[in-house]
C-alpha cells in the first residue's frame, strides 16, 4: 500500500523570507512559520521551515509574503538530506495568502504554481 505524504499547515510567517536559486537555476524561497495549537489555556507553537520552488510561486511570494503574515501552506514532509532525522521540513507546493477585507472578513488568494 502506498503512503500519502501531504501536509496542510496554517500560521504566521516568522523570520525574514529568504530568496535564492538552486544549483540547477530554479528559483527558491524559504521562511519559518509559527503554527499554534491550543491545549486548554496553553498555546503550543510549532516552528516549521517552509521551502518552495518554481518561478511563478517564488515571484508571487516576492510580491506578497511578509513577516507576520498569516498563510496556509500545502506541501509534503521532507528532511533536508532526504533521510529520517530530527529536522523535518515542509516542501510547499502551494501557498494561500489570507488577508482581511474592509469588512474584516478573511479572503483567500491562491498562489499560482506551475
Amino acid at each position: 500500500m502506498r503512503g500519502i505524504n501531504r501536509v496542510v499547515l496554517s500560521g504566521n510567517v516568522g523570520d525574514r523570507v529568504v530568496y535564492g536559486t538552486t544549483r540547477m537555476g530554479t528559483q527558491a524561497c524559504s521562511f519559518s512559520m509559527a503554527s499554534d495549537r491550543h491545549d486548554g489555556d496553553d498555546v503550543v507553537t510549532a516552528w516549521v521551515r517552509i521551502n518552495l520552488y518554481g518561478d511563478d510561486l517564488v515571484r508571487i511570494c516576492r510580491e506578497k509574503l511578509t513577516k507576520g503574515m498569516y498563510v496556509i501552506v500545502e506541501g509534503e514532509l521532507m528532511n533536508r538530506d532526504g533521510t529520517v532525522g530530527e529536522l523535518t521540513e515542509v516542501r510547499a507546493r502551494e501557498v494561500v495568502f489570507v488577508t482581511n477585507n474592509q469588512k474584516g472578513n478573511r479572503r483567500f488568494e491562491d498562489g499560482e504554481h506551475g
